[in-house]
């Protein structure tokens, strides 16, 4: 196998402007003015987002309002409910080891396929594996493509040379088209017996991160939704690239570019104060309120502590509500806490936001995000 090579896009193609609009991304300081206690909460949605699509191109059946549901009634887990759970604490490890800028090395890779694959039952009958964290010992087969993976005698080869390609010191303009790249050709060799299409997509999540997409700065990323809002036409572009041809590699790296520019702009606006109050908070109390979700009071409270500029609320607050002593103030917040509408802004504080663990919160947070156009019907 010869050494990983990035073509040359036509600097006046759309693809040249993707990759420049991206770079803009990149660097762009996020300054918005959501609170951080409320932004973090909302990432944590789009992480089930991200780790449900992810599972499901793979063929899990669990669909998003069944995992909400699953999360509300804390039900015990089964195998698919498993294998999302997986995904979530794979990324967890990402931004925990990325923050501490560890490399993303041989063991990393294989620590990351030892959380995805644990407590699953290894193929055919599950989305485990015979082999955690090791390269492949058999002979395996792409589904939707016509392409052979390397055998498990040269396997080792390629999976060094992907290694030294993810890590190259690649000039600035060619770092995306790199993440794109190694996107395809870690599903063309297919290290390991089992989860390849997962761990091609946490990879791309860690590529992007140590490129300076910082989700520890306020960043969302999603990167598996570029796939599964068409999964046909993913498997498509992955097999058009097959060919190794530049020409054919180019087109694979604008559809995967192009994706994840339309998903970063489109979750950029969750930076916003007045889109996140008025598109979505506001939106998500007024269908609890008419479906009896919440009482009348509570929903005075919540709506008046996102309409603050902090999203906060302190019980000193809540003599405008008619609560005036100080016994009737506490046990109002004890309540709000305990069906889990609000949480402390900070360890131990007694200044509070709106929380969406309560389970009506939650069902209703996920349809808002779904009339405003962040979910796909392939989570449905």
């Amino acid at each position: 196998m010869s050494k990983i090579t990035i073509p040359d896009p036509s600097w006046g193609s759309d693809l040249a402007n993707i990759i420049l609009d991206l770079e803009k991304l990149r660097t762009k300081q996020l300054g918005g003015d959501v609170p951080p206690y409320i932004f973090f909460q909302l990432k944590e949605l789009f992480q089930i987002l991200e780790t449900i699509g992810s599972a499901r191109i793979e063929g899990n059946n669990t669909t998003l309002s069944e995992y909400v549901e699953k999360i509300i009634e804390e039900a015990s887990e089964d195998e698919q409910s498993k294998e999302i759970h997986n995904l979530e604490n794979t990324i967890r490890y990402i931004e925990e080891s990325l923050q501490k800028n560890a490399p993303i090395d041989r063991t990393f890779i294989s620590d990351l396929h030892k959380i995805l694959t644990q407590e699953l039952s290894p193929p055919p009958q599950g989305e485990g594996s015979r082999y955690p964290g090791e390269l492949r010992k058999n002979e395996v087969a792409i589904k939707n493509s016509g392409h052979t993976p390397p055998s498990p005698m040269v396997l080792p080869e390629y999976f060094e040379k992907f290694i030294a390609f993810i890590n190259e010191a690649h000039k600035e303009q060619y770092q995306l088209l790199m993440v794109a790249i190694a996107h395809h050709r870690f599903e063309y060799i297919h290290p390991f017996d089992n989860g390849n299409g997962r761990m091609g997509r946490l990879l791309n999540y860690a590529l992007l991160i140590k490129l300076g997409f910082q989700v520890k700065n306020g960043r969302i990323l999603n990167p598996s939704s570029v796939f599964y809002a068409d999964r046909d036409r993913y498997y498509d572009m992955l097999s058009l690239a097959d060919s190794l041809n530049s020409s054919d590699l180019l087109a694979w790296s604008e559809y995967f570019l192009s994706g994840m520019k339309n998903e970063l702009e489109k979750i950029d606006s969750l930076l916003r104060f007045e889109y996140v109050r008025d598109e979505l908070l506001l939106p998500m109390l007024h269908i609890a309120k008419e479906r009896q979700y919440i009482t009348e009071l509570e929903h005075k409270i919540l709506v008046y502590l996102v309409n603050t500029k902090d999203m906060a609320i302190k019980s000193s607050q809540l003599e405008r509500f008619g609560i005036k002593s100080s016994r009737q103030k506490s046990y109002t917040i004890t309540k709000l806490k305990e069906k889990k509408m609000l949480l402390p802004t900070k360890e131990g504080g007694r200044i509070y936001t709106i929380s969406f663990g309560n389970s009506y919160l939650l069902r209703t947070i996920m349809e808002v995000l779904d009339q405003k156009g962040f979910v796909s019907e392939f989570l449905k």
